[in-house]
């Protein structure tokens, strides 16, 4: 219920007087009373570039406003078609603030590297980012220093997740089977080169061939010997493949890093792929 997301809020940040907080039910929104609103920059909104990016005025001139602490499924990609839900992420944030007039509340960094301001968004005493993920448009990103409302983006994504909510809907009919596949066309399980000095570039992929996102959070990847990975949170979009890298880097929603110790883990001569889901029920194995 959008009452909880106020209380947790309320309860992690302490930045709100003692007071109850008031819910309008009829637009199904979290607002905060008007003295709980933060201090922060005063700007118009003049584009809804997708769920988590925003262009606005401020004193006459024009900034890109990137939503700390979540990320919406990509809408705009030169190389990868539109994901799942992005649609849905990119009108409910225009149905939010475009044309609006906001606050931005700056945590630690001022701007990323694309040189977009990092901050977090309130209007008519919504708190944004943190609607988006209570409502499941949005998934919980941590990139530190900008780590203020983690705690509580994380609690309202597992709150979504747990409901059912928004890009967390995941329904294969009933008695459809999920359809995760190894995919040998962009896997490497030979990385160029000496594989134990080059693991990033040994990698397996997987793909969704069904018409419904997976959630994968938890599933097993292993191989004949018995090297186990465990994926992090984690859901594939119909359509959408993903690798899964057998050295360290940063996950995105196309490529998962083992980050494993030691030597690689495929073998060039030969070996079994198998994946299992979060119950250990096999889903997908494949042999080369």
């Amino acid at each position: 219920m959008p009452c909880l997301l106020l209380l947790a809020f309320l309860a992690s940040c302490a930045i709100a007087p003692s007071r109850s907080p008031t819910v309008t039910p009829s637009a199904q929104k979290t607002t905060l009373p008007p003295t709980s609103m933060p201090s922060g920059e005063i700007a118009k909104v003049v584009e809804v570039i997708d769920g988590d990016t925003i262009k606005v005025e401020i004193d006459g001139r024009i900034y890109t406003v990137r939503y700390i602490g979540i990320d919406t499924p990509e809408l705009h990609h030169p190389q990868k078609p539109v994901e799942y839900f992005a649609r849905e992420a990119y009108e409910k944030n225009k149905e939010l603030v475009e044309g609006k007039t906001v606050i931005l509340e700056k945590d630690v960094s001022e701007t990323d590297r694309y040189g977009r301001l990092l901050r977090y968004v309130y209007v008519d005493g919504l708190f944004v980012n943190a609607y988006l993920v209570e409502q499941g448009y949005a998934r919980a990103v941590t990139f530190p220093p900008d780590v203020k409302y983690a705690d509580l983006f994380r609690r309202l994504e597992k709150e979504a997740r747990e409901a059912g909510r928004g890009l967390w809907a995941l329904s294969p009919a009933p008695g459809q089977p999920l359809q995760i596949v190894v995919n040998p066309a962009c896997s490497q399980f030979d990385a160029p080169g000496n594989d134990n000095h080059n693991k990033v570039e040994e990698y397996v992929c997987f793909t969704n061939e069904g018409e419904s996102p997976v959630d994968m959070s938890r599933w097993i990847l292993r191989n004949k010997k018995g090297h186990t990975f465990t994926f992090p949170n984690f859901v594939l979009s119909p359509g959408a493949s993903v690798r899964v890298h057998t050295g360290c880097g940063t996950n995105t929603r196309t490529d998962l890093y083992w980050c494993k110790r030691g030597g690689a883990v495929w073998n060039n001569k030969g070996d079994t792929v198998s994946l299992l889901d979060s119950q250990g029920n096999p889903i997908a194995t494949y042999s080369y």
